[in-house]
């Protein structure tokens, strides 16, 4: 009698573990009903799910699984939220989906079966949007990314065998990006782009055949006009002269120019590329290493050039004020100006060709910040492109807008820069 009962409590064991086993076994169909979707809104290239949770402490997490590109793929979202995100579409077909709940022991919840349809996807509005002209050296692009998701631009150029080559992978986030493709000869060439996105989609590819502009950096040194041109700002700190812009130093601990706070007037400076260039791109390296937004460097300003100087101008003293600079106080104390002074009816401003308002990238208020974009930019110098339809010329007027992000800039006029590299076509009529 007690082996049988010893043999009854030993079956009684095994079907009680054998049981709980098997309600802990991960896994399998949750007995509870589907989720209750409250909305789905289409977004760039996917949708966003909302829906109410149940008061169900074995909850875990939501999941969607839907197919993209021929692959199975799943998206998760937890108990503490009540919207999930598919993304990663290029199209504007539906896409089916599943949701589930998901409980604590990875059983899930019935499914619910559902459908979206993305709205346009980023690569494909920039594809859409993408422009491309002939430029010096190369192809200039500009395109828009709404969302400033990254994504990925190639630079594709056709070969002898009529195939299209890689030449230049380049990745951008910003709204509104406009990128100068260089590198190339003067000669009939097919250019074609295409843009890739973290999902591996790709957009249809643009093509463009034509012949990029010579361009070819303007042969230094340079010539320091400063002195000629009246109200430029002709203080040198410490006697650093100013032709340490064009030595071709860049990127040390401190090499370069900077002007004598609080002991000169004007915010402009003047210089003489001794040869007429249509300009293609003035490249500025900052004053000290990594450090393109600090010290007194210039983080804006204008440009203005002249293929000739009209030097019976020079002794009319008022022709060569700057208004901007007038108004806040930068040009004082010299033949009566203040703040308050009348231009004459004519400067030097309807002779001279405006050459555009430069502004260097602000990578430290980007959100988030991209550091390494910043120390490219000390590293390489920021490129300002110089409008296409600026006419030849050879001399060049640079008026002081911003100075390490200060806006007017202090009177004290103290301003500094590492290096100044012009480049442009020089094979054009002297």
């Amino acid at each position: 009698m007690k082996k049988y009962r010893f043999i009854m409590a030993v079956l009684v064991l095994c079907t009680f573990f054998a049981c709980k086993e098997e309600i802990d076994k991960p896994g399998g169909r949750w007995s509870s009903g589907p989720i209750e979707v409250d909305q789905i809104t289409p977004i760039n290239g996917g949708a966003t799910i909302t829906y109410k949770l149940p008061n169900d402490p074995d909850l875990l997490y939501v999941m969607a699984e839907y197919e993209r590109n021929g692959k199975m793929f799943t998206e998760k979202s937890s108990v503490h939220k009540n919207t999930l995100t598919i993304e990663g579409f290029n199209t504007l077909d539906k896409v089916p989906f599943r949701l589930y709940m998901v409980n604590k022991q990875e059983q899930r919840s019935e499914p619910l079966e559902l459908e979206f349809k993305p709205l346009e996807s980023l690569i494909s509005i920039a594809k859409n949007s993408l422009n491309m002209i002939p430029g010096f050296g190369g192809i200039v692009a500009d395109w828009s990314n709404p969302k400033k998701t990254e994504f990925g631009v190639r630079l594709m150029v056709k070969d002898e065998r009529d195939g299209l080559v890689t030449k230049e992978m380049y990745f951008s986030s910003s709204e509104k990006e406009r990128r100068a493709f260089r590198g190339f000869n003067p000669k009939e060439t097919t250019f074609a782009i295409a843009f890739e996105d973290k999902w591996g989609n790709i957009s249809d590819t643009t093509v463009l055949k034509t012949t990029p502009f010579f361009e070819t950096m303007v042969p230094k040194p340079y010539a320091d006009f400063r002195s000629s041109i009246p109200y430029d700002n002709i203080t040198n700190l410490s006697g650093r002269n100013i032709s340490a812009l064009w030595d071709n130093i860049v990127n040390t601990a401190s090499h370069g120019w900077l002007t004598q706070s609080g002991g000169g007037s004007g915010i402009s400076m003047t210089i003489d590329l001794k040869q007429v260039v249509k300009l293609s791109r003035i490249v500025i390296h900052g004053y000290h290493l990594n450090s393109v937004y600090g010290q007194a460097n210039i983080t804006q300003f204008e440009a203005w050039g002249s293929k000739t100087m009209d030097f019976t101008k020079l002794a009319d003293r008022p022709y060569w004020l700057d208004e901007y600079a007038v108004r806040n106080k930068n040009i004082r104390d010299l033949d009566g100006i203040n703040e308050t002074t009348q231009l004459p009816a004519r400067t030097f401003k309807d002779d001279w060709q405006y050459l555009g308002w430069h502004a260097i990238p602000r990578y430290d208020r980007m959100v988030p910040p991209d550091p390494q974009g910043a120390l490219n930019l000390a590293a390489n110098g920021t490129e300002y492109e110089i409008p296409l339809d600026a006419g030849p010329v050879r001399y060049i007027r640079i008026f002081v807008r911003e100075i390490a992000g200060v806006m007017p800039p202090p009177v004290s006029n103290y301003w500094s820069m590492g290096e100044i590299t012009v480049y442009g076509d020089n094979t054009v009529p002297q």
